[in-house]
């Protein structure tokens, strides 16, 4: 397993089609934050794309101005995330995720959930009808 960790998070690619973006609990999340973290996870080896799972805990600090931009915009970025589940902890942060992905949608799955539990059983399912349609 490969890991880096930032001031924001850890991450983890903890299999080459898998990689896990856990938020520290407190944390501020602005686009300083969630840029630090694409570029760790960008640094891992490999050209393929892979399905990332960001987990959001119920007491980050989140920056409502990260709404207002599109933060897969670049194109390498783009390339190398083929599946994204977000994880929102918490009551209030759910519905906020869901208003990013209504105001910037991806160009691949991507999909809210409130457990880590469920949007691991998601993320594995997608990976296997991938694989499937690859093969």
């Amino acid at each position: 397993m490969e890991r880096v960790e930032t001031p924001s998070a850890l991450v983890e690619r903890t299999r080459p089609e898998l990689v896990i973006c856990r938020y520290k609990h407190g944390v501020k999340v602005d686009a300083a934050a969630v840029r630090e973290n694409v570029a760790a996870r960008m640094r891992f080896p490999g050209k393929e794309p892979y399905a990332v799972v960001g987990i959001f805990p119920e007491d980050v600090d989140f920056d409502m101005s990260l709404l207002e931009q599109d933060h897969y915009t670049d194109s390498a970025l783009k390339a190398a995330t083929r599946i994204l589940a977000i994880v929102a902890e918490g009551a209030l942060f759910e519905p906020i995720a869901n208003l990013y992905f209504a105001y910037h949608p991806t160009q691949f799955l991507s999909k809210v959930f409130p457990t880590e539990a469920e949007a691991l059983v998601w993320v594995e399912q997608q990976i296997e009808v991938v694989e499937l349609m690859e093969d």
